[in-house]
């Protein structure tokens, strides 16, 4: 990278550090994907020992369930508080109440199933399509006029 960029090394790592900051950077994904793994590991080996635990690791765990909880709670009555007062005032479908019980019961399964399914996997997809095949191609889409044009003569 340092030959064909021809940066110095504190252009290039702050080039780096910009890029590991980032929301949605390939670091960030890494993160993500690998706390996914982490934390349940951690949960069971804490359930099954909880005895054995030192008494502050507890006191972590409690606080950390805590607020895991409360965010869940400030982010469901927000939403109760948008849909309520907000929204009301527009035609929209309004959701019954069975499903907002269904979406806020089963919210944090299916925020790990949309993070995987919409970051993990498409960006370590693209990783390695760009690592591996390397021929990205460019699709040239006709824009205003020109698509017009390309219809009319399909139809033909």
């Amino acid at each position: 990278l340092a030959k064909h960029m021809n940066l110095s090394f504190s252009s290039w790592w702050a080039v780096f550090g910009a890029e590991n900051r980032r929301a949605g950077s390939f670091f960030s994904c890494a993160q993500i994907f690998a706390s996914f793994i982490v934390f349940p590991s951690a949960g069971v080996y804490a359930a099954l020992y909880w005895d054995t635990l030192h008494s502050n690791i507890q006191a972590y765990v409690f606080i950390y369930l805590a607020t895991m909880v409360f965010q869940w709670i400030i982010f469901w009555a927000q939403e109760f508080f948008l849909w309520r007062h907000l929204l009301h005032q527009f035609p929209i479908e309004h959701p019954s109440p069975l499903r907002w019980l269904v979406l806020a019961l089963f919210s944090p399964v299916w925020h790990v199933l949309t993070t995987l399914s919409f970051f993990v996997v498409p960006t370590i997809h693209c990783l390695y399509h760009v690592t591996f095949i390397g021929e990205l191609g460019y699709v040239c889409a006709p824009k205003g006029e020109a698509q017009k044009t390309e219809g009319a003569e399909e139809k033909k």
